[in-house]
């Protein structure tokens, strides 16, 4: 059964929330909010990488928990 997983991502010791993800499991929303707003080395380098208020980079913790 598919349910909606808010994706925040943390710093400076604040939480950020970023948006949702739609996963059964929390393992397979962590994949999912990863493919969805994850940021590679390659696009940072390019300057093709979103603001950091939308999306994960690779110095980031984040965590998902589920939508009320």
């Amino acid at each position: 059964m598919q349910r909606k997983w808010n994706v925040y991502v943390i710093r400076e010791g604040r939480s950020q929330y970023i948006g949702e993800v739609n996963e059964s499991r929390e393992e397979m929303a962590r994949c999912a909010a990863l493919s969805r707003f994850g940021v590679g080395e390659d696009e940072i380098d390019a300057g093709e990488a979103p603001p950091r208020c939308v999306a994960i980079y690779p110095d980031d913790d984040f965590e998902v928990s589920p939508a009320a």
